[in-house]
């Protein structure tokens, strides 16, 4: 199978006739938008693809689900039929526009990474509270999953303690730990802790107990931590953890976005502005995310680029079909 999805998505789009102007696919894995892409090319509709992460043709290691050469194989030429009959693609990293570029230079591309979603703090009892915290503890928190896509992030907190006024280090995971080993420290003056999901909003309450939240990038910097987006509606400075300080698509996102560090795993000389950047004075104002990156006006963008690319399809099929009348 080309994924897990292959066979439902067969099942489902059996007999599907699609009709319209054009359509815009958008999931993950590939295998339904290829399988969708198969049926709007037989009825001559023009498709835009939009994904975040890559399947096979641009991605740097082997896939553990496409590990036998038939899967591989199917998985390659099924890619290259979905972008080579795209009207054009949506992805969210300038590093995946310009791996599908060189494989198809004619692919129009927007690049736009995903926007953000404000959600409401609970006014409950019960709230986390900051009561009793130590001066010299610096309190880090992550929400989402660490994984073996993720960087080891325990060596990177084993760096800070005796660093300017840090004695101690706790760190809170709110996501499944399916590698506890790359939260591993064995650094006394680290605490780590591990809780289950929280909506987005609590997230926020809990983030206001915290001196900063840590986006923890992929080991492959060519990727982008698709919640780093999010992390700018949390109410407290930011540190994007990177494979190596000033490289990657998460450090890039993080030099343009407000309240953001880029710091390095291997980089001991980030210390200090960490140590600068959580110790100055952080209006709700600077921390705020700019209106540009919120889903609303992404959501706007991504229409009005497939919208364009649609109507240019339309209008090549045209010429070519006055091309053919006249000859």
């Amino acid at each position: 199978m080309l994924d897990d999805l292959e066979i439902p998505a067969r099942v489902v789009m059996r007999g599907w006739k699609p009709s319209g102007s054009g359509a815009l696919l958008i999931g993950w894995p590939y295998s339904a938008i290829y399988v969708a892409a198969t049926r709007l090319v037989a009825a001559g509709i023009p498709y835009v693809v939009d994904v975040g992460d890559p399947w096979w043709l641009t991605e740097a290691f082997d896939s553990p689900r496409l590990s036998r050469r038939l899967s591989a194989l199917r998985a390659s030429a099924a890619e290259t039929f979905l972008w080579r009959h795209a009207a054009a693609g949506v992805v969210t990293t300038e590093t995946q526009a310009g791996n599908l570029r060189e494989l198809f230079p004619d692919l129009e591309l927007l690049v736009r990474p995903n926007g953000y979603l404000v959600a409401d703090e609970p006014r409950v009892q019960g709230a986390p509270s900051d009561a009793g915290a130590d001066e010299g503890e610096l309190r880090l928190v992550h929400f989402g999953s660490i994984n073996s896509a993720r960087v080891p992030v325990g060596e990177w907190l084993s760096t800070l303690p005796g660093a300017a006024g840090i004695r101690r280090v706790r760190f809170a995971n709110y996501g499944p730990v399916s590698r506890p080993d790359l939260l591993q420290t064995g650094h006394p003056a680290v605490a780590l802790e591990v809780h289950h999901p929280v909506d987005w909003g609590r997230a926020c309450q809990i983030a206001r107990t915290c001196d900063a939240a840590v986006v923890v990038a992929n080991a492959n910097p060519a990727k982008l931590p698709s919640k780093a987006i999010q992390y700018l509606t949390l109410p407290v400075p930011r540190i994007a953890l990177t494979v190596s300080r000033g490289r990657g698509e998460l450090a890039a996102f993080a030099e343009r976005r407000p309240g953001f560090i880029a710091v390095g795993l291997d980089s001991p000389e980030d210390i200090p502005r960490i140590v600068h950047h959580l110790g100055r004075a952080w209006s709700d104002e600077e921390l705020s995310p700019g209106a540009g990156d919120a889903w609303s006006e992404v959501a706007h963008e991504v229409v009005r680029f497939a919208i364009q690319s649609w109507d240019r399809a339309h209008g090549t099929t045209r010429q070519q079909e006055e091309r053919v009348a006249t000859a």
